[in-house]
């Protein structure tokens, strides 16, 4: 490989490590917080996570019976002002399809109508992905609530949290405070990748405005955890002194 000369595989999100990645993070939150809400709500994600590559591959699969579907709709469509063309019975003035759509306003709306119904129906299949997509990126806004729900009254100066170590000891609140709001700052960051990896997948750009604004939401939120940690590193370092 030459200096220029770069490896797609870095410039997509890989399912497989993403689906490691959560898995591992859960596992480290079950670990230093076993039995908590926020080890429940990372195996969720951790779950959901898993459902999302699957999810997406569906979203992604063509619909051939559709496709059949539509195509034949529309051949009826486009093909229908000349089947009645054939049908029905002119006037003198009048004497074929040509003149009658010439003379009458009619035939610019049927032609409207006709054209509008092929768009509908030629993007169907996208709508249809659309709404699943929307569907799913639903819950990505919901579970960064989530996260944030079980943080929010976990602030710095507060013995609200006390995590056992796997050698049965306890460390300060302070510090196992200061890994519960790093690994909430991590599962949104997660749930924002989760979102990402149906922009990379989907590009409707009504998918896209939904997942940007999940990100936006996700740092939002880590902006304040990271505003809670910066305050508690802050008191450790003026205890040690």
């Amino acid at each position: 490989m030459t200096e220029r000369e770069t490896d797609h595989r870095y410039r997509e999100i890989d399912p497989t490590k993403l689906i490691h990645t959560v898995s591992k993070m859960a596992d480290r939150v079950e670990e230093q917080f076993p039995a908590s809400g926020l080890a429940a709500v990372a195996n969720e994600v951790a779950a959901v996570a898993e459902g999302t590559v699957a999810r997406v591959a569906e979203i992604k699969r063509p619909r051939i019976g559709l496709r059949i579907t539509v195509g034949i709709m529309v051949l009826l469509v486009v093909s229908g002002p000349f089947l009645f063309s054939f049908l029905l019975s002119f006037s003198e003035e009048v004497t074929n399809l040509g003149d009658f759509l010439e003379a009458t306003d009619a035939g610019l709306h049927m032609l409207l109508v006709l054209g509008g119904g092929i768009f509908f129906l030629v993007g169907m299949e996208n709508r249809i992905h659309r709404n699943q997509a929307l569907e799913a990126l639903a819950e990505f806004r919901s579970l960064a609530h989530l996260v944030d729900l079980h943080q929010i009254n976990k602030d710095p100066g507060l013995d609200s949290v006390l995590a056992p170590h796997h050698d049965t000891r306890t460390v300060r609140s302070d510090e196992a405070l200061a890994s519960y709001l790093d690994f909430s700052g991590d599962l949104l960051s997660i749930v924002g990748k989760l979102a990402a990896y149906y922009a990379q997948n989907l590009s409707d750009r009504v998918v896209l405005d939904a997942v940007n604004e999940i990100e936006t939401l996700t740092s939002s939120l880590s902006n304040k955890l990271w505003l809670k940690i910066l305050v508690l590193r802050e008191m450790m370092r003026s205890a040690e002194d």
